[in-house]
């Protein structure tokens, strides 16, 4: 059941990879459509979604708890282990990005068609918490042996300030608090924006996925693989437990968490001087082993939570 709900979305995924390998496709355009889809599409899909709920706002304290937790207790086990994962910085730095981000595109496709309006908005509070969370922790990371405090500082509040999907969830929440209605035409004009996002989103996936030789990098990618896949996860199951968080929410956080890293995560590592090809084959592998991974953990969710 869960299995053939998420095959069309691996399907676009994967149409998206046979495209853009064609004559009738360039990286210019594929570029220009992450663009539009990461500052448009997007964010008026968020702001559509939580400006027009109303949710409980308990869930924020439970979604904060699990989250931080499960990052916390990743991030010692990480740095702990350093020396064993790698002593190259640059590939420790992408081993952690791959460890702690996922992709946006399609956990929100997931979602969508598991849960519907009401898992896309609970999945729009874990964004508003979890996006600055990790945001402010890959920069650091990135950065952490080669820039002074101040510009290290800079670099975080501008990643957590300029992120449209930060913001988005940061207006949708607030125009639910505050009760305030949109504009009929322009509430018409966000939901035609919020309609290509997933389609869009997911071709974007595919075309970003790129095989870059191995080298010495498979034990690095290994870690990243099963700690994103199966470490954070399980992290989350726990917190999940510990807390008691409520189904609905809980089952929401462990799908996000034991999603594939986003190839957001590359362009990242290439601004900050982390390894990029290493982040590349993370993102690759990740994104093929999720489509086998993902049920696993919502069928884990549904029978422990």
């Amino acid at each position: 059941m869960i299995l053939s709900a998420l095959t069309p979305i691996f399907a676009i995924i994967l149409l998206g990879f046979f495209i853009s390998r064609t004559p009738i496709s360039s990286q210019a355009v594929w570029s220009e459509l992450e663009r539009l889809t990461y500052y448009i599409f997007f964010p008026a899909l968020l702001v559509l979604r939580l400006s027009a709920s109303n949710f409980d706002w308990e869930d924020i304290g439970d979604i904060s708890k699990v989250i931080v937790l499960a990052l916390f207790v990743i991030t010692v086990l990480i740095l702990s282990l350093r020396k064993l994962v790698s002593s190259d910085s640059a590939s420790l730095s992408s081993v952690y990005q791959g460890s702690i981000r996922f992709n946006t595109y399609i956990g929100l496709a997931c979602i969508d068609v598991l849960y519907g309006d009401r898992g896309l908005t609970t999945a729009a509070l874990c964004l508003a918490i979890y996006i600055p969370l990790v945001n402010v922790l890959c920069v650091v990371s990135l950065t952490g042996g080669g820039e002074g405090g101040t510009k290290r500082i800079s670099r975080v509040i501008n990643s957590v300030a300029t992120n449209p999907l930060v913001l988005s969830c940061i207006a949708g929440i607030a125009i639910s608090y505050t009760g305030f209605n949109i504009p009929s035409l322009a509430e018409s004009v966000i939901e035609i924006l919020s309609q290509p996002a997933l389609p869009i989103g997911l071709l974007a996936v595919g075309a970003g996925i790129r095989f870059v030789t191995l080298g010495e990098q498979s034990w690095q990618l290994l870690v990243a693989v099963i700690n994103k896949l199966a470490v954070l996860p399980g992290l989350v199951l726990a917190a999940c437990l510990l807390f008691e968080t409520p189904n609905s929410v809980a089952t929401i956080i462990l799908l996000l968490t034991a999603l594939p890293a986003p190839p957001s995560a590359y362009i990242l590592a290439r601004q900050l001087g982390g390894n990029e090809s290493l982040m590349a084959n993370i993102i690759t592998v990740q994104t093929l082993a999720a489509f086998f991974v993902i049920p696993v953990w919502i069928e884990l969710a549904n029978r422990y939570l």
